[in-house]
């Protein structure tokens, strides 16, 4: 084979390699139904184990957060929230965020007349779309590089390029207002490897 042909071939494969989606890893629950292990209660809301579910209803607002920091992930969660509680899914966050604009990546979860309502990332974008109170929904995030990509029962509801990008940080269940419940919270990472807090 001449090395004009292998060059070419190279290349093709270098690129072809570089256009490939980014490769999961295996997934792997980040709550066990039954304890608190790996969360960390950044407030003094009551979080506790009901019914094999994170669920809190009390104190003041603050994110309950996993002990990892984390880069590129796939995240999967079911909530249930009264119909006006305010609660969310903080991504790429700090403990104690002070404005979701610049600290994280908020994912609401509101009801209609909120600005932001369920499935809206807080001061980035919002969306308006059918998430009924006191009932279980499905959460799914994608976060590669400057992107989220938001799932809400299966149907793509946001794909965002973010503006700046936040570098990686932790993941956190939000306490605002209202009582909110998490179960069935799985993860696994794309792509750059975790470090532990």
């Amino acid at each position: 084979m001449s090395d004009h042909r292998s060059y070419w071939i190279g290349s093709f494969l270098f690129f072809a390699l570089c256009c490939l989606p980014l490769v999961g890893g295996p997934w792997r629950s980040l709550f066990d139904g039954k304890t608190m292990d790996g969360w960390t209660n950044q407030g003094d809301a009551n979080w506790s184990v009901v019914d094999a579910t994170l669920t809190v209803d009390y104190g003041k607002a603050g994110l309950l957060t996993w002990k990892e920091t984390l880069a590129n992930y796939e995240l999967e969660l079911e909530f249930k929230a009264d119909p006006e509680t305010n609660s969310g899914v903080f991504l790429h966050t700090v403990a104690n965020p002070k404005d979701p604009g610049v600290d994280c990546y908020e994912i609401n979860i509101a009801p209609p007349s909120n600005p932001f309502p369920t499935g809206s990332i807080v001061k980035r974008k919002k969306v308006e779309v059918a998430a009924a109170g006191d009932v279980w929904h499905q959460f799914r995030f994608i976060v590669e590089d400057d992107s989220v990509t938001i799932f809400l029962n299966g149907q793509k509801i946001i794909a965002q390029k973010m503006t700046p990008p936040r570098p990686a940080g932790l993941i956190g269940l939000q306490k605002n207002s209202g009582k909110v419940a998490f179960r069935n919270i799985r993860l696994r990472e794309l792509s750059s490897p975790r470090t532990k807090e």
